[in-house]
């Protein structure tokens, strides 16, 4: 699967978040600097706190695990129902030779894959930019905030049955049609937002090595939810002004995050 067909839910720290701006601590008299200097507080990786308490659900939930739970689903129900030989779900062109699969097949690929609509009705503008969803403050991280942001992401995504003859093709599409619909609390539960069957795609046949080939497309939306993470210090410069008559005041520049950037 291509990098770009991988919807990541939890982002790795990068380094540069990790290395705590310097605060810089000037020691004034009156408008005089009198003495200055930089220091910097040791961090260790945030994400040491469990991320699953930001998420809609407690599984994170990527289109890898949503196909990883397809195959799962599939398989479950061929066992319960006493199957001997069982289908498979596999990607869409699998390099295996056709002879090597049986005579039927389940093979997905993501038809599309875009921003969701801002209303409710699904008719308005994308959300294409992450938005605030949380925010975090350790007593471990101090001078620390961390600061999750979301944004929901649609796919359209092909469950196309394929078999030796109509009568295999029709059977499983329905099959799979309904095993999905009445399981798609297995998806809910595990990190997607939104499931549903949307439509089942024409009928159609191709023949390859004078075998011909029966498919029956079978289409489901899913929503899930991508999300970002950015570290932000909360003190970056401390002024300490000593007066005039030695006695001193001392002002503490703290960024707001619902201001700052």
């Amino acid at each position: 699967m291509a990098e770009n067909e991988i919807s990541k839910l939890s982002e790795e720290v990068t380094a540069s978040l990790l290395e705590d701006d310097a605060v810089r601590v000037y020691i004034l008299d009156g408008e005089t600097v009198v003495s200055e200097y930089s220091t910097a507080q040791p961090l260790s990786n945030p994400y040491t706190f469990d991320a699953s308490h930001f998420l809609p659900n407690k599984q994170v939930m990527d289109l890898p695990k949503f196909f990883s739970i397809a195959a799962d689903l599939i398989k479950d129900a061929q066992t319960r129902a006493g199957a001997t030989t069982f289908v498979q779900l596999t990607e869409e062109y699998p390099p295996e030779p056709f002879d090597d699969i049986g005579d039927e097949v389940i093979v997905y690929r993501v038809l599309r894959r875009e921003p969701a609509k801002m209303n409710a009705k699904g008719t308005g503008r994308p959300h294409r930019k992450s938005t605030h969803y949380y925010d975090v403050i350790s007593p471990e991280y101090p001078n620390k905030a961390v600061v999750i942001e979301s944004r929901p992401v649609d796919h359209l995504i092909e469950f196309s049955c394929w078999g030796k003859s109509n009568k295999l093709a029709n059977a499983r599409a329905l099959w799979l049609e309904k095993l999905f619909v009445n399981h798609a609390w297995a998806f809910t539960v595990q990190g997607v937002e939104r499931f549903f069957w949307k439509d089942r795609g024409p009928d159609t046949y191709m023949t390859s090595g004078g075998q011909r080939l029966f498919y029956r497309p079978v289409n489901f939306f899913m929503r899930l939810r991508e999300f970002e993470v950015k570290a932000t210090s909360l003190v970056r410069q401390i002024k300490i002004d000593w007066g005039l008559a030695g006695t001193y005041s001392s002002e503490i520049k703290v960024f707001d995050l619902n201001t700052d950037k």
